[in-house]
């Protein structure tokens, strides 16, 4: 049997350093894949050039730039998506694609996340490079477990004429909550599962397009409404996603060294709150912040 071929997609944007690092970082794989890279402009490109073997697509926001890198791919493939801030042990694809044909009941996995710089402090290569090293110590657990969920970070889906999902591009920019969603459509087709022996560190780097508080606040409230509006997501996971975050901002808006930036996706919150109330569940509304 032809095993599929093996494509990773690089969406990036405004962060052509760490696009760098994790391209050099992926020659390390020890199976063969093919690159897209998928960016709004040139500038975003590294200024030390791309493999030879790499493609280059143009898209902006980050679920059109997915789709791009899609357009790209090769009909029945394993598709890799990987951030730009990622540190990638050089056996993730080989274990993934080792799963995959273990596990022909599954359609998308995620891997595991040693360290993650999104929820705490962002995390430096040599702490990345320290840990990865130490995780290749141990054997092989062979571990998964199932999951409803596909870590933007790290995950990858088996692309075929049976599996047509796209990513949403009504979620502009950074696309909030745009893995999530597609994971739970991918669940249509087969289970996901977490992969313990794929194994990463997002260094969850705080710099690019992220700062727009406003519109972040925006996407907060509103996008998981929508998600729920067309489908994808039932009520309680909606709630699940707004309460804790428009909460927060609410609490500490009122003062402290967050208040000011706390204040300002409050005040997209409160924004989103208002178009939902009057039947306006349109992620693009962010874009006119």
């Amino acid at each position: 049997m032809t095993k599929p071929p093996l494509v990773v997609i690089l969406a990036s944007a405004g962060r052509p350093e760490l696009l760098a690092d994790v391209i050099r970082d992926l020659a390390g794989q020890s199976e063969p894949f093919g690159l897209i890279v998928s960016v709004p402009d040139g500038g975003s490109l590294p200024e030390s050039g791309l493999p030879e073997e790499a493609r280059v697509v143009y898209a902006r926001g980050l679920a059109a730039q997915r789709n791009a890198g899609l357009a790209a791919a090769p009909q029945d493939a394993l598709v890799f998506f990987f951030d730009d801030d990622a540190v990638v042990r050089p056996d993730y694809l080989r274990r993934a694609r080792d799963f995959f044909a273990a596990r022909p009941d599954v359609v998308g996995i995620t891997g595991r996340v040693l360290l993650d710089g999104a929820t705490h402090d962002a995390i430096s290569r040599d702490e990345s490079e320290r840990a990865l090293r130490s995780s290749t110590a141990l054997d092989p657990s062979g571990r998964s477990r199932p999951t409803a969920e596909l870590y933007g970070c790290n995950f990858a889906f088996r692309r075929s004429s049976s599996v047509p999902e796209l990513f949403d591009e009504r979620l502009p920019l950074y696309s909030w909550l745009e893995d999530h969603d597609f994971a739970r459509r991918l669940m249509r087709y087969g289970a996901l599962a977490v992969v313990e022996d794929c194994v990463i560190v997002h260094r969850g780097v705080k710099s690019g397009g992220r700062a727009a508080h406003a519109r972040l606040g925006y996407a907060q409230m509103i996008n998981p409404l929508y998600l729920h509006r067309k489908g994808s997501f039932p009520w309680w996971l909606a709630i699940r996603e707004i309460v804790p975050r428009c909460g927060k901002n609410l609490l500490l808006s009122a003062g402290g060294a967050e208040s000011s930036w706390r204040r300002q996706r409050l005040r997209g919150n409160l924004h989103a709150l208002a178009d939902a109330l009057r039947g306006r569940f349109e992620p693009e509304r962010m874009l006119e912040f």
